[in-house]
């Protein structure tokens, strides 16, 4: 079995979580947001500028709007991982408390297993971000009703 190339992780997390935001929002905005997310965090993670969103999504010949280019593949797993989790985590919480409930549970839903075992190699674990999204979640919902009793 060849080795997957980090550019293809990259690329299928990206396409996932627009799937998923676009269905919970709409797809312009969904993917503006994560262009501009994208332009934010690569202050953090300089290999990031090697990722392109193209929100041009109106030409019906666009097809596929996201262009990660193989300088990607020399970026460290543990750097890449990284940057995943701060994209996932940040669009997460950008959807709000009912639309990004569930929102880890469907990218792991629909990554591939092997997609999801790499990037667990490279330290994200879509489960344990579940839980702390989830205890998050029940932490401001206790701070809430202690403060209104």
């Amino acid at each position: 079995m060849p080795l997957t190339e980090k550019s293809e992780i990259m690329k299928s997390v990206l396409r996932t979580l627009i799937s998923i935001s676009s269905r919970k929002t709409d797809l312009p905005y969904t993917v503006m947001t994560i262009e501009d997310l994208m332009k934010h965090l690569e202050t953090q993670y300089k290999f990031l500028k090697h990722v392109r969103i193209n929100n041009n999504f109106y030409k019906e010949d666009t097809g596929d709007f996201i262009t990660v280019m193989s300088e990607i593949n020399t970026v460290p797993p543990i750097q890449l991982g990284r940057a995943i989790y701060s994209i996932i985590d940040s669009m997460n919480r950008s959807l709000g408390d009912n639309a990004g409930h569930f929102f880890i549970k469907e990218i792991r839903n629909k990554l591939s297993d092997d997609h999801l075992n790499i990037i667990k190699e490279m330290g994200v674990d879509l489960g344990l971000m579940q839980l702390e999204s989830d205890i998050s979640r029940l932490h401001e919902e206790i701070r809430k009703r202690k403060k209104e009793s």
